[in-house]
């Protein structure tokens, strides 16, 4: 591979670790199915106080550990609050 697509490869992986939190991460996952992948989606935007769906932090975490992912219940936290690395990727962009 030439120096410059290393580089260019580096420097979108340097941005997309920078920018994709650990949850992020899972859903962006190809090796889950389309329909795994909408249906965390829509989880992790729900509050306790929408409907009966929500999944509490440490219940989403151990579940998704079950399934093989690194993801802990405060990271669930984090991006539910808006307060991961994902939000960084407005200012990068």
């Amino acid at each position: 591979m030439p120096l410059a697509d290393k580089l260019a490869t580096a420097s979108q992986k340097y941005i997309s670790d920078l920018t994709t939190c650990k949850f992020a991460s899972i859903t962006s996952d190809q090796g889950l199915s389309k329909k795994d992948r909408d249906a965390l989606a829509e989880v992790i935007n729900l509050t306790n106080r929408e409907d009966h769906r929500y999944i509490p932090h440490q219940t989403l975490a151990d579940l998704l550990r079950s399934e093989g992912y690194d993801v802990s219940a405060s990271a669930i936290s984090r991006h539910r609050g808006g307060n991961c690395s994902c939000r960084r990727l407005g200012k990068i962009s």
